[in-house]
């Protein structure tokens, strides 16, 4: 059996300045910050941006 990636989350509080979320696939509550941020891909044909 795999390790669940915790990919889809729902918010469940904040206390004391952290964020608590459930994992809708396995059911656990963990910490938000202790989910890996996912990267962001900029889009590659950005446009250079205009010097004043």
């Amino acid at each position: 059996m795999q390790a669940c990636q915790h990919e889809r989350t729902e918010f469940l509080y904040r206390r004391d300045g952290v964020d608590y979320v459930r994992c809708l696939d396995c059911d656990q509550v963990l910490e938000a910050e202790d989910l890996e941020t996912v990267p962001v891909y900029e889009d590659e044909e950005e446009k250079p941006r205009k010097r004043r």
